[in-house]
């Protein structure tokens, strides 16, 4: 393997460490939250609203990825096809 991609693996690992410790206090908060207010039926469908923004920006910034990543290779498709000379 790569140093880049151990560094890059390393970066992917340490990012979704703090992403599950994010989630983590946040819905831990709400849980805790919700067994205090037990009156407020409304109360209880805030971590669904958590979980759906959560899984709504994992699927925004996927799909940004991916565009952007098939943008830049057909930019390089083009440079490289124009780059191609060859005499029949």
């Amino acid at each position: 393997m790569k140093k880049t991609n151990i560094v890059k693996l390393i970066i992917w690992f340490i990012i979704g460490i703090l992403c599950y410790l994010l989630m983590e206090f946040i819905i831990g908060d709400n849980v805790t939250a919700l067994i205090k207010t037990e009156e407020k039926g409304n109360d209880r469908l805030f971590p669904f609203y958590w979980l759906m923004l959560i899984v709504g920006l994992i699927i925004v910034s996927t799909l940004s990825y991916v565009s952007w990543r098939k943008y830049k290779g057909e930019k390089d498709e083009k440079k490289n096809h124009d780059n191609d000379v060859t005499i029949d």
